[in-house]
């Protein structure tokens, strides 16, 4: 029986070619610039927009030649952040999603409400001078991730594109914010540490890193950068998955731009990829994009 569950989750993920943790390892940073993170010690509420698309091929399991799928993960995160104290800060992410995967002979889509996230973080830095014309801001954070989004058996051929895991996930996070005048540098860095859901599954923790620089006009900036994501070893009955495709890494540069009018910021960035290795090499991403508005209170 062990064995047979096990054959059925590498059919899973190698009939997916999918690694939709790596490509969401950055859902929580890598759609925010620096217009955002700059105002990052105020209270507000938003909302973010992302697009990835993914190409996929692998050997047929049965006869010969290769499968093609193309992979569409959308994401709509309703966030909200609000300044407690002079150190203390909540933040709230709400994820809606909407997934599709196209393959030769079917089409798989899965949409709804997925896991949020609640996050605490403390200022240990936050200083200013009296010119306003330097910043700097250091940012630690620690939270979690609610199993409220519908999941599935890992055996299920659609267990990528459901909007939860069923786990409650631990995350960490640490930012460091440098402004000089009309330059900014921004360095992020997230790992979520994953839990067990009911089925026995424990999907791979995730790390993520980054590394923005932006120049800013008078009401609007551009901004350019780096990211890295990882995601470790699936588990299935607390032993690890061999081989396990949705293992993988990817390393973008990222471009964006950010305008603010009054207590508004809308912004938006694209991803490039520099390298990856994503479904043990199965997999590559194409497109990624984002957008977001936000409202500040103060």
């Amino acid at each position: 029986m062990k064995k047979k569950i096990l054959f059925f989750v590498w059919l899973v993920v190698s009939h997916s070619a999918l690694s939709c943790d790596v490509c969401g390892c950055g859902a929580f940073n890598s759609t925010h610039g620096l217009g955002t993170l700059a105002q990052g010690n105020r209270t507000s509420i938003g909302l973010n927009y992302q697009y990835r698309l993914y190409k996929s091929r692998h050997p047929k399991l049965f006869g010969e030649g290769m499968e093609h799928s193309t992979d569409y993960f959308q994401r709509l995160d309703v966030l909200g952040q609000v300044r407690v104290s002079k150190r203390w800060q909540l933040q709230l992410s709400v994820p809606i999603t909407f997934n599709k995967h196209v393959a030769d002979d079917t089409t798989s889509q899965k949409n709804g409400l997925g896991d949020p996230v609640l996050m605490v973080n403390y200022f240990l830095f936050n200083r200013q001078d009296s010119l306003q014309t330097r910043l700097f801001r250091w940012i630690v954070g620690v939270g979690v991730k609610s199993p409220v989004g519908k999941f599935t058996r890992p055996n299920d051929v659609d267990l990528y594109l459901y909007p939860g895991t069923g786990t409650f996930d631990a995350l960490f996070q640490n930012s460091f914010f440098f402004q000089k005048k009309r330059w900014s540098l921004l360095q992020t860095a997230q790992y979520l540490l994953r839990g067990e859901n009911r089925y026995r599954y424990i999907p791979g923790s995730l790390f993520s890193t980054s590394l923005f620089g932006q120049y800013k006009f008078r009401t609007w900036g551009i901004y350019t950068g780096a990211q890295y994501s990882w995601s470790g070893v699936d588990y299935l009955n607390r032993k690890a998955i061999p081989g396990s495709p949705t293992q993988g890494s990817i390393l973008t540069g990222i471009i964006g731009a950010s305008v603010q009018f009054n207590s508004w910021v809308i912004q938006g960035n694209i991803h490039i990829p520099a390298a990856q290795n994503l479904g043990d090499g199965n997999s590559s991403q194409k497109t990624a994009c984002s957008i977001s508005l936000n409202y500040f209170f103060n």
